[in-house]
This record gives C-alpha cells, sequence and structure tokens, in this order.
C-alpha cells in the first residue's frame, strides 16, 4: 500500500464498502465531485488529506495504519522533509510527493529516519536527491 497515493486509497475503501462518491461525500463533508477529482489523483494539501483520512477513520472506521504502527513523530519528521524537498526543488508539496513516492524516497526516509533525522533538511533534501536519482528520478 506504500506506493499507492491517496485517491487511489479512497477509492479503494469506498468500493470495499460498496459505497457511492456521493455517499463517501455526505459523510465526510465534501461534495461528490470533490471526491471524484480527489480519486482521481487531483492535487490536495497535507491539511486536507489529513481531514479527509481522520472524517473517514471516524465515519466508516477505515484505518490507513494500524494504531499500533502509527508513529506520530515520524509522520511529521516525513512531512518537514517532504516540505522542504518541495522548497528546495521549488515544486508543489504535492508533486514532491508524488516523486518522492515513485522513485522511492519515502520509502527511504521511513527505513532510515533514525538517521536521517539527526541531520539537517539541507542534508536530507541532497539524500532524497541521490536516492530518487538512484531509482531514476530527474529533478
Amino acid at each position: 500500500m506504500e506506493n499507492k497515493c491517496l485517491g487511489a486509497l479512497i477509492k479503494e475503501e469506498r468500493q470495499k464498502r460498496n459505497i457511492t462518491q456521493a455517499e463517501l461525500g455526505r459523510r465526510i463533508g465534501l461534495k461528490a465531485a470533490r471526491v471524484s477529482k480527489i480519486e482521481s489523483g487531483a492535487p490536495i494539501t497535507p491539511e486536507v488529506a489529513s481531514f479527509i483520512l481522520g472524517k473517514m477513520g471516524s465515519e466508516l472506521q477505515i484505518s490507513v495504519v494500524g494504531a499500533d504502527q502509527y508513529d506520530e513523530k515520524l509522520s511529521d519528521f516525513v512531512l518537514m522533509s517532504i516540505l522542504s524537498f518541495a522548497d528546495s526543488k521549488q515544486i508543489s508539496y504535492e508533486a514532491a510527493f508524488k516523486y518522492l513516492t515513485m522513485f522511492k524516497g519515502i520509502s527511504f526516509l521511513t527505513e532510515h529516519h533514525d538517521i536521517e533525522q539527526t541531520l539537517g533538511f539541507d542534508e536530507i533534501v541532497s539524500d532524497l536527491s541521490r536516492v530518487c536519482s538512484n531509482h531514476g528520478g530527474a529533478l
């Protein structure tokens, strides 16, 4: 599930429960058209993603990560690293997230966070650039 985008995850969970986009939208406070756009991969801010996942968790009892696996400090570190990467490359957060997911940067961060979080964000961005480049990325 690590390489799935948020929209694909939402669509998969909605379809598992056999509900329409309109019904999901009603339950989480969005219009069906917005749900459709998100499922199709439209960019959303981290705040909107957090809101949607939170509402899906409370309304539909969907847990993207088990409570025993959730690490708030790791999540904050990954988020800040993505934001730093986006800023340094002058791209949107959504583009940075997609790029880092596709070329194994997110996997690298979560696997090596114990070491990476001891570094400054310039060094983290450099490491992410190198890892992504080694996996076919070219930014």
